[in-house]
């Protein structure tokens, strides 16, 4: 029988987990049997029967087709396969070893999203603050945060990221972090950088109200954490995908138990291998929004739809919806855009996210005319500025260097 394991979606309940896949391979003529078949590959079951296989083992830890939606083209279809949560913990890397194992290796096969019954989402992490945590923390209670991506990125000593940093700070920054190419060189130690950095910042009054989200990326992240922790260190970053999802879902629930309130920068360092590709790897959304949520990312940079990496309008939206979409117990998380922001492009940002998101730039910041404070004063004007309605930003000359320099976004 073809579809011995098909069944309806309302039929599987809270002890599955589904899966959802856009498949498209004109090798594969028929589109039942192959999702058929990813379905035993993902579960119980192979290309062939083998030894052991019983039908009662198949009934009870065989992933379950749920549907299947053939598309205008002839060799494509979404498809919806259930997997039963007996067959692996909750926790990400095996979690994904369920849903994009060995699938992902095929041609034309792209994991589009994963819904997570209840029970597995009270047992992952989430984000440690949140958006409302933040917010509280910093006394930012309605606009958008103003970003600062440190700059020169690399090759330069603590104390020249320490300027840099209260520089922006005292233009508006309430969020600055490491570049994801900055973590623990000799040139520029991560304890020594964090200890520099939030001198500057407590010089200037800034230390309690602008997050300083040191790159802890590298080997025993747990150990890294807490030794930036103890040296002051108000916010941590990860690069996440180039971590591993274990180690970040790891450093979060290690921080988690011992009681840690400090938000978690997540950055996406390589992930477009994943989400590029319009027919393999794992959609936009998923890969940089939900999943990086779930692992404990309180903000997770997202790129902008301009620019240079690939990101569509619809999947920048999307991208944030799941990110701060109610997700109980999860809390929700800041996107964070970066990449090419700059005070002319607040208004077109805003307009499409609205005001939970960090609006976070380097070049944007570092390289105003007037230096790095008047480029963080920028930002925040125009931020202003679409808050209330009665403020024009050309009112203020930062923005209006800014927006000579590099125009406004429409």
């Amino acid at each position: 029988m073809l579809f011995e394991t098909m069944t309806l979606p309302e039929s599987v309940g809270e002890n599955y987990l589904i899966a959802t896949y856009y498949m498209n391979n004109p090798a594969e003529k028929d589109l039942y049997a192959w999702v058929k078949l990813v379905a035993a590959d993902q579960s119980a079951g192979t290309w062939t029967h083998v030894e052991g296989e019983t039908p009662e083992v198949i009934e009870r830890y065989g992933a379950k087709v749920i549907g299947i939606y053939p598309m205008a083209e002839e060799y494509a279809c979404v498809a919806r396969i259930a997997f039963p949560v007996a067959n692996f913990q909750a926790y990400m890397p095996m979690i994904m070893s369920t849903v994009a194992g060995n699938v992902l290796g095929q041609d034309g096969i792209r994991l589009v999203d994963v819904e997570l019954p209840a029970r597995i989402l009270a047992q992952l992490p989430g984000p440690l603050m949140g958006i409302e945590g933040i917010r509280g923390k910093l006394g930012v209670a309605e606009r958008p945060l103003v970003g600062a991506i440190l700059k020169p990125c690399i090759g330069v000593p603590p104390e020249t990221s320490a300027v840099g940093a209260a520089k922006a700070a005292a233009g508006g920054a309430d969020v600055i972090k490491d570049d994801e190419l900055l973590s623990d060189p000799e040139y520029s130690p991560m304890i020594t950088r964090v200890k520099t950095v939030m001198e500057h910042l407590r010089a200037i009054g800034k230390d309690k109200s602008c997050l300083y989200a040191v790159n802890i990326t590298g080997e025993n992240m747990v150990e890294r954490a807490v030794r930036a922790i103890d040296a002051g260190a108000n916010a941590i970053m990860v690069n996440y995908q180039a971590a591993g999802w274990g180690a970040t879902e790891d450093l979060t629930r290690a921080l988690k138990r011992q009681g840690v309130q400090i938000p978690i920068f997540g950055h996406c360092a390589g992930m477009g291998a994943y989400y590029r590709s319009a027919k393999n790897g794992i959609a936009t959304a998923l890969s940089v929004g939900k999943l990086a949520r779930l692992i404990g990312m309180d903000m997770a940079l997202v790129y902008p739809d301009s620019g240079r990496f690939g990101i569509a309008t619809g999947e920048l939206v999307e991208s944030h919806a799941q990110l701060i979409a109610p997700m109980a117990p999860i809390k929700r998380a800041f996107i964070t855009v970066a990449g090419g922001v700059h005070a002319g492009t607040i208004r077109y940002l805003m307009n499409l996210l609205g005001n939970d998101a960090v609006l976070m730039a380097g070049g944007g910041i570092y390289g105003h005319p007037d230096g790095a404070t008047a480029g963080a004063a920028s930002i925040l004007k125009a931020i202003e500025a679409e808050m209330n309605p009665a403020l024009d930003p050309n009112d203020s000359p930062e923005y209006r260097r800014a927006v000579e320099k590099w125009g406004i976004q429409k």
